[in-house]
């Protein structure tokens, strides 16, 4: 058998058989593996000659050499350990003193006989001939134990506690603890592998949905989920895993009454007869647990031919302190279905937090072994078992007596929680009890050596998730897939031929020699002898093996492939790491250069995974290099063009004609107390009937921030100014992009800024940089022509020319309400410095720009990667203004439709344009006027725009955007049924 990986896979499945069927135990298993490892040479020539035999002989030389190998000499600790994190050696009865020896060979003999008899004795069942010798020695052992009566061996049931265990108990005992080990061991490392199911090319909401689902189950060990959200005093929102259905329901007396009765952040049983579960869809539970915490009922089943088990974490979660991950894991599962639903999803955000949820339920899945322990122990014995929070425990002696005449304890520590077993007339001289302590050790050990591995395990797999730059597939020992660190890049897939099925993970057959091609397997095979890393070149790409090891014992191996990254940024790190100091602008760059990958990788892998985005309108936040399409036509045929339409021009006029505006006296306005709508988010522009009315919106809100007593802004400018904005602003009949778009983004950037006020980010925008904000997004759009900067471009628009091309339309509006401010009849900066003028125009400036829809994603990026000591009022201001240009589409459902529409009416009129023009048309424009068509449209651009982007204010403005995600999430469903109506109508 020579030393190829397909040698170490099949060496290793013939010793765990071995050790599966009782022929050899865990110290022989240990030897083998190191010895195969270390390349023994007397077990290596064993192997090589038989490396074309059946697995069979290959079993039986392995167990000669054994047999052959020098005992090994064990000396057992005797000093008491007392750690957090270990269990201690058992507190034995004061003053007896035993041989810990005296046993270990006799015993060691008869388990190696043991095994060897079973070995053969299957060989017989099964027809095979043995050597003559060996049939005469078992002929001998048979009569033996023929000729024992057996009435003279006491039964199992006859045996009161506390007294000495036969052979056949004891073993059986044993063998239970070691099935509860592997039981606990199974269920809860296989929830590392659940992460694989996101890594597909492309991940739906289904998949999203049984990966739930299987978390649950091994985790918590129930078959359904369901949780009401309680709203109101009125109504609930219900949804049930069986349906994948959310719902609303209403919240009668008996619920409430009910919900009176319920434990805050405690797990409780449901009654049969309970009202919440009546609500459910009629399915007979056996068991329902549940959790209230944060206005949430959960609700955690199991089915009717199965109930939870006594030592499963639901039914040991208050007596050992484990409320907070079972809630932390119950607002995921709410949070994520709630999300997924409704915004595209990122798969390597939520395979980072299940690692981070799992590894948690690991460290408290100890606790579930220490009941399984405990019930198996009582069956034989008197057994007490006590639970001890270690804020309360001073000391071991103080609390639990652990010297005793008749009984023996064994203390389990942890950071939070202290049990301890007393076990009643164990007696340590008899060797049955002595083997009994020594397994119930040997189990809870290794169960803690599993934990710490899974959390080495967690922190690699976490930093290869967070890696754009690498590409690691980890393999346990017999070569089937642990881990994968992301989905695999396209160009790397078709390099390397690698086929991969996420739903092949249950099966395991997901190993390495399905997933490479053949070149691949061999290098892997040829060069994992030399137990270091190799790199391998192959399609002029790299990639790197490496063979895990551990105390001298192979565990499997990796493969990770590496995208080379080139170019300045790399260079600049380079420094860095170097030791080298960079000023503030190097590392300003630096920073800018790291948002803008960052953002291409990002925006490259949300069209690979979501291609309907392309033809939404989210299309149109994408950076501009990727939306302007090459001209069909020759510029003479698009200047002629221009000519035969007579377009109107986009600059300001010279003179402000005041034709359609009404006369108004600002001096007469006052403070109402409907006026207080205006800081609401529910604030309406279209509920005014009166041009006079809306000027009063601009007016109140200067008013409310004080900016006209503490600016000294003069009535007589202050009026002007408003009559300039209204007029550019409506000079081109723009649907969307007109005086009442202007004032909503004004009136919801009032609204973000006193909702920050509240937090404790509040002193970030002062009152100077507060009024800027307020009159950037008054003329955000002012003297907007109603079609997009790529419209702008294609045409060689005055204003395209003019801006070379580069945020065309939010020069324009910038350069348009400074040149108002300008003007003396409309100037309300009259009163600032030179100084405070300047700075003033520098964030008006900053803050218009930060509106150019191709900038989105680097905004997004820069503004979710910010420090935690995040003081940057610049970067804040330009996320409030981009956030409140968004302003109707985060409002209710009937407002943000009415938004939608009048923006879509836009679209339409430059698509038709773009098509007599001969201009590349935009797709996510076309057949607008059909209600799917435009449905399937405002879906994207609310999964994909809108929503991230107001759910990362609302988690940096402390949770206070939560009714504003909501409206958004109605806003998304209601399009859906429109989409569904739509293709239901089509078939």
């Amino acid at each position: 058998m020579n030393q190829q990986l397909g040698s170490y896979v099949k060496f290793f499945h013939i010793i765990r058989e071995l050790g599966d069927s009782n022929q050899i135990d865990v110290k022989q298993k240990q030897i083998l593996k190191v010895n195969f490892t270390t390349k023994e040479k007397k077990l290596m020539n064993i192997l090589n000659d038989l490396n074309d035999e059946d697995e069979e002989e290959i079993k039986y030389s392995l167990m000669n050499y054994l047999n052959e190998v020098p005992k090994e000499k064990y000396e057992i600790q005797r000093q008491m350990k007392r750690t957090r994190s270990s269990i201690t050696d058992v507190d034995l009865i004061k003053g007896v003193q035993y041989d810990e020896l005296k046993f270990t060979d006799t015993v060691a003999d008869m388990e190696k006989a043991l095994k060897l008899i079973t070995h053969f004795n299957n060989k017989l069942k099964d027809g095979q001939t043995i050597d003559p010798k060996v049939n005469e020695i078992f002929e001998n052992i048979r009569t033996l134990f023929t000729q024992t009566s057996p009435y003279n061996i006491q039964s199992p049931g006859l045996l009161g506690r506390g007294q000495s265990l036969n052979s056949d108990i004891n073993y059986q005992i044993e063998c239970e603890l070691s099935q509860a080990y592997k039981e606990v061991k199974c269920q809860f490392a296989n929830y590392m592998k659940s992460h694989l199911l996101l890594m597909d090319e492309t991940v739906s909401y289904n998949t999203i949905f049984s990966l739930l689902k299987e978390l649950s189950k091994n985790l918590l060990n129930c078959d359904n989920f369901s949780f009401f959200v309680i709203n109101s005093n009125t109504e609930m929102e219900l949804y049930q895993s069986k349906t994948d259905n959310m719902e609303q329901v209403p919240m009668d007396q008996s619920i409430q009454d009910e919900l009176e009765t319920f434990p805050e952040n405690k797990v409780f049983r449901f009654s049969k007869n309970s009202s919440f579960c009546s609500k459910l869809m009629s399915i007979n539970y056996l068991s329902s647990y549940g959790l209230y915490t944060n206005n949430v009922v959960f609700i955690y089943h199991s089915k009717q031919n199965k109930q939870l088990e006594t030592q499963d974490i639901l039914k040991i979660a208050n007596e050992y302190q484990l409320i907070d991950e079972i809630k932390n894991l119950s607002m995921f599962l709410l949070q994520t279905i709630q999300n997924a639903k409704v915004q595209f999803f990122s798969p390597l955000s939520i395979a980072d937090m299940i690692l981070d949820l799992g590894i948690s339920f690991v460290r408290a899945s100890k606790f579930v072994l220490i009941e399984k322990m405990y019930n198996i122990i009582s069956q034989i014995y008197k057994i007490d078992k006590q639970s001890q929070f270690n804020d309360r425990l001073q000391t071991d002696q103080q609390e639990i007596q652990v010297w005793d005449t008749e009984s023996v304890y064994i203390v389990f520590k942890d950071q939070t929680v202290t049990v301890c077993f007393r076990i009643y007339q164990m007696n340590l001289l008899k060797q049955s009890d002595q083997r009994l302590y020594s397994e119930i050790k040997h189990f809870y050990e290794k169960y803690l050596r599993f934990i710490r591995e899974c959390f080495d395990k967690s922190a690699f797999y976490k930093f290869f998730l967070r890696s754009n730059d690498s590409l690691i597939f980890e393999f346990d020992k017999s070569g089937h897939l642990l881990f994968l660190s992301r989905p695999i890049p396209k160009q790397i897939k078709s390099n390397f031929n690698i086929q991969f099925n996420s739903l092949l993970i249950h099966s395991n057959q997901l190993s390495y020699n399905k997933i490479f091609d053949q070149n691949v397997v061999s290098n892997i095979e040829n060069y994992l002898q030399d137990h270091k890393w190799k790199m391998m070149k192959d399609n002029e790409k790299q990639y790197e093996i490496f063979l895990k090891i551990e105390e001298k014992t192979y565990k499997g191996f990796a493969v990770i492939f590496t995208e080379n990254i080139k170019g300045w940024v790399k260079e600049q790190f380079k420094q860095l790491e170097s030791g080298n100091k960079l000023d503030s602008k190097i590392k300003a760059k630096i920073r800018k250069q790291l948002i803008q990958h960052e953002t291409i990788n990002f925006v490259n892998k949300l069209e690979e995974n979501n291609p309907e985005v392309k033809d939404s309108v989210a299309s149109l936040y994408m950076p501009l290099q990727q939306l302007i399409l090459k001209r069909s036509r020759s510029i003479r045929d698009l200047q002629n063009a221009q000519n035969e339409q007579k377009l109107k021009k986009t600059e300001m006029p010279q003179k402000s004609k005041f034709l359609t505006i009404q006369e108004w006296d600002l001096n007469e306005f006052c403070l109402e107390n409907q006026d207080d709508l205006i800081d609401s988010f529910d604030f309406n522009i279209m509920d005014l009937t009166s041009q006079i009315q809306k000027h009063r919106v601009v007016w109140v809100i200067l008013k409310k921030n004080g900016h006209l007593d503490d600016f000294q802004i003069p009535s007589e400018n202050l009026q002007s100014f408003i009559k300039e904005m209204e007029y550019n602003y409506n000079v081109n009949n723009n649907p969307y992009h007109n005086y009442d778009h202007g004032i909503t983004v004004m009136q919801t950037a009032h609204y973000f800024c006193s909702e920050l006020a509240q937090t404790s980010k509040s002193k970030i925008i002062d009152n100077f940089n507060r009024f800027i904000l307020m009159i950037s997004s008054f003329g955000h759009d002012v003297g907007h022509t109603g079609k997009t900067n790529v419209f702008e471009i294609n045409s060689l628009s005055d204003l395209a020319i003019r801006y070379h091309d580069k945020s065309v339309l939010e020069q324009h509006h910038a350069a348009l309400t400074i040149q108002v401010l300008k003007n003396p009849q409309s100037n309300i900066l009259v009163n600032l410095n030179q100084q405070e003028f300047r700075n003033f125009r520098k964030g008006l400036i900053a803050n218009i720009l930060s509106t150019d829809m191709s900038e989105h994603f680097t905004l997004l990026k820069d503004f979710e990667n910010r420090p935690t000591d995040f003081n940057d009022c610049k970067i804040l201001s330009g996320y409030i203004m981009h956030t409140s240009d968004f302003g109707g589409a985060g409002k209710k459902t009937n407002l943000s439709i009415k938004w939608s529409s009048r923006v879509n009416q836009e679209f339409s009129i430059q698509y038709k344009l773009e098509g007599e023009l001969g201009y590349p048309q935009q797709p996510y424009m076309k057949d607008l006027h059909i209600p799917h068509v435009m449905a399937k449209s405002e879906i994207g651009f609310l999964k994909v725009i809108v929503r991230p982007c107001y759910a990362l204010f609302s988690e940096f403005l402390e949770d206070r955007l939560k009714h504003c995600m909501a409206n958004i999430d109605d806003t998304i469903q209601h399009w859906e049924k429109i989409v569904k109506k739509g293709e239901e109508q089509q078939q």
